[in-house]
């Protein structure tokens, strides 16, 4: 049925919570699991972890998070973002780790190295405290309580992480029983960081041509070919909505695909914001760079004016 609201995706880790206080409780965790599967110590691994972090961040154009092969995003664009690319250089250290990951995780739509990364994530993740953003909740009831607008928490984590997290802001999850006066949609898994170099779609740019890998710079370019994402868009955008706005504190993964596409999104500028990619949105006609959730919210109804 068709609508004449205005859809906001959100994402959660980073743009609604202090993802670096979360990355640093993440890591020790996931480097215990890791060293679990790959049958050492701990100890072994947060060496080999200090040493691959210098050198990501030396070089970021350099480390990509690959997913089939394909970059799906930098490194340095989030505090999960490195510790995922560091998580994913460790297990390609060492023969012996990469055969045990293998074996472990046979390769199918996703890739063996990004299976595991993920479990460490998901699984770990259910495990750290969430830290919110000052003013997350007033900004989450700020859109719930507009009748033309129709947030939605939009994320690559899990519902029932999100659902359980935001229940410390006394919201609950749309659809599901809660005691709370406030629900919100959540989509989790929603994996935009899937890649698939067979995917044939392409994409108009206005200087470029048809093409399937955005242009920035001589040292940074974001793949577009993510087709499980592209289809959530398509979809929500099928149910009627004037307009779809993304807002995220990372470019590659949340925001150079809906942009492409014609939508709109917001940079939640943070400590890890890429000045490249900082760069990119605010000189786009559709793109916004915010400093704050206070500034999110502005620039949100700024576009449903």
């Amino acid at each position: 049925m068709a609508t004449e609201k205005l859809k906001q995706l959100i994402d959660f880790d980073g743009t609604l919570t202090e993802e670096e206080l979360q990355a640093a409780e993440l890591i020790g965790i996931a480097l215990e699991m890791l060293a679990k599967i790959l049958d050492c110590q701990p100890a072994e691994l947060e060496t080999v972890y200090r040493q691959i972090k210098t050198q990501v961040l030396t070089s970021p154009h350099l480390y990509p998070w690959k997913i089939n092969d394909l970059p799906a995003c930098y490194a340095y664009e989030g505090a999960y973002l490195l510790n995922t690319v560091i998580l994913q250089q460790i297990i390609q250290t060492d023969s012996r780790f990469l055969a045990a990951v293998t074996a472990k995780y046979p390769a199918g739509k996703i890739d063996s190295i990004t299976q595991c990364v993920n479990l460490l994530f998901h699984e770990g993740s259910l495990n750290v405290k969430p830290h919110f953003l000052p003013g997350a909740r007033d900004f989450l009831l700020a859109l719930l309580e507009r009748p033309e607008l129709e947030p939605t928490i939009f994320t690559n984590s899990e519902t029932r992480k999100i659902a359980k997290n935001l229940k410390l802001l006394a919201i609950g999850e749309k659809g599901t029983n809660h005691p709370y006066p406030h629900e919100i949609g959540i989509l989790g898994d929603t994996r935009q960081y899937f890649m698939d170099s067979s995917w044939p779609q392409t994409f108009e740019h206005p200087l470029h041509g048809s093409i399937q890998i955005l242009p920035i710079d001589n040292l940074f370019q974001v793949e577009l070919r993510r087709p499980i994402y592209y289809a959530a868009l398509k979809k929500i955008k099928g149910q009627g909505y004037r307009d779809i706005v993304v807002i995220a504190d990372g470019f590659s993964l949340a925001g150079a695909l809906p942009l492409t596409m014609g939508h709109h999104f917001i940079l939640l500028k943070t400590a890890y914001s890429p000045d490249w990619a900082e760069s990119y949105v605010a000189s786009h006609s559709h793109g916004k760079v915010a400093p704050n959730l206070d500034a999110v919210l502005e620039a949100i109804l700024e576009v449903n004016s």
